[in-house]
């Protein structure tokens, strides 16, 4: 039930996300006369207050999600570096610690060839290559973490937690992002037409000492106006008139072992999504969808480095294994935008173990756009695996792109 006695909980979060996004400025870009050299300092910053059992009583939490301090340098106009740091919440000492979370070098001698090397996002999904800074509803859909290096999981809480039994376990050097090279292009070949492509080599999975690489493969094809850049939106907010469609496909052989029977296992991730903002009446209309399919060699057993040395938290890898799809939607119009997300992950596990679906729906106000903006959302997450409890969740947001 409601408790009446929490309210000032709410009215003092909302207080505290209407004015921090009150003031915003812009990323500092700094050139260098002489040696034509440009620097481009910034940040990012969302706060979150999550009531976890969605009625205000129980389990509130505070959040800082990407705290983050980016620096980019561009020497030349084939060459530019980019640095990206990020927040971690060790629960140790005084404060975090500050980790580094991107730095790749760009050799971009002409739009359809550029060369990205170092630590960054593998082009797996639609959603692994959108900005975090323009996500529509909060955050990522849960199911986008099915991908290698993101931890092979279903998650809930606008996505700040794991699924209970749907942990395959996380298996990179770095989390998230992963260390490698990827080939990226843009080009058109008429106004309204416009394609993309990435071909990426990583480290990808390191439960193994195996020396197989992790490939990565996605293409995309624009009708109206391009998406050109290696990063996407979410939402564009009425600055775009575009139709999108894209796939992906992602492997990496020998990635893990069965820890019962020791053979080895290859990953196999691919995905379709398609993606739509047009004006109707007032205001304008997003829409996005993803299919994606998890193929993890049929293993029913834990993941692992070996016999006997499973993956920590990891479940059956039947129960990670499987399919799923997500939709989302928003309207904007005058700086307001409702949105509304669908998604469900159907598993191979037995007794629909790792089976899962959620709906969230909320409202967002832009302030200054995507760099100062509030949402306030509902998601309600039904786990279906045996004995699991399902998951609501209320949130409040602020998020501030510099």
């Amino acid at each position: 039930m409601f408790n009446p006695n929490k309210l000032w909980l709410v009215l003092l979060s909302s207080c505290a996300l209407i004015f921090s996004s009150a003031s915003v400025q812009a990323g500092v870009k700094i050139t260098d006369e002489k040696s034509g050299t440009v620097v481009d300092l910034g940040g990012r910053l969302q706060y979150l207050t999550l009531f976890n059992d969605g009625s205000f009583d129980n389990d509130v939490e505070y959040k800082v999600r990407r705290a983050r301090i980016r620096l980019g340098i561009t020497p030349h106009p084939w060459w530019s570096m980019f640095l990206q740091t990020e927040f971690s919440d060790d629960d140790v000492n005084s404060g975090g610690d500050v980790r580094m979370i991107d730095a790749f070098i760009t050799f971009k001698p002409r739009d359809w060839f550029q060369l990205i090397g170092g630590e960054r996002m593998a082009p797996a999904s639609r959603q692994n290559l959108t900005s975090s800074g323009a996500l529509m509803t909060v955050d990522r859909p849960g199911s986008n973490n099915y991908t290698l290096t993101w931890g092979l999981r279903g998650q809930t809480q606008f996505n700040n937690s794991a699924i209970s039994g749907t942990r395959g376990g996380s298996v990179g050097d770095v989390s998230v992002r992963d260390l490698g090279a990827t080939l990226f292009g843009s080009t058109s070949t008429s106004e309204k037409l416009h394609f993309k492509y990435y071909a990426g080599v990583s480290d990808g999975s390191t439960a193994r000492t195996s020396d197989e690489e992790r490939f990565t493969l996605r293409a995309q094809v624009n009708y109206g106006d391009a998406e050109p850049g290696y990063f996407g939106l979410s939402t564009y907010l009425g600055k775009k008139q575009t139709l999108g469609f894209g796939a992906a496909y992602d492997t990496q052989s020998d990635f893990a072992a069965d820890s019962v029977t020791g053979q080895s296992v290859d990953y196999k991730y691919w995905t379709v999504d398609a993606f739509a903002e047009q004006p109707i009446g007032p205001g304008t209309v997003t829409f996005e969808a993803a299919y994606s399919d998890l193929d993890l060699d049929d293993t029913q057993n834990p993941l692992g480095n070996s016999i006997g040395d499973p993956l920590s938290g990891g479940v059956n890898a039947d129960q990670t294994q499987g399919s799923g799809y997500y939709a989302q939607t928003g309207y904007y119009i005058n700086k307001w935008q409702p949105w509304f997300l669908y998604e469900d992950w159907d598993a191979d596990g037995n007794n629909d173990a790792g089976d899962w679906s959620a709906y969230r729906v909320g409202l967002s106000y832009f302030f200054a756009g995507h760099n100062a903006n509030v949402k306030v959302g509902y998601e309600n997450t039904d786990n279906k695996t045996p004995g699991a409890n399902d998951i609501q969740t209320f949130v409040l947001g602020a998020y501030i792109t510099f």
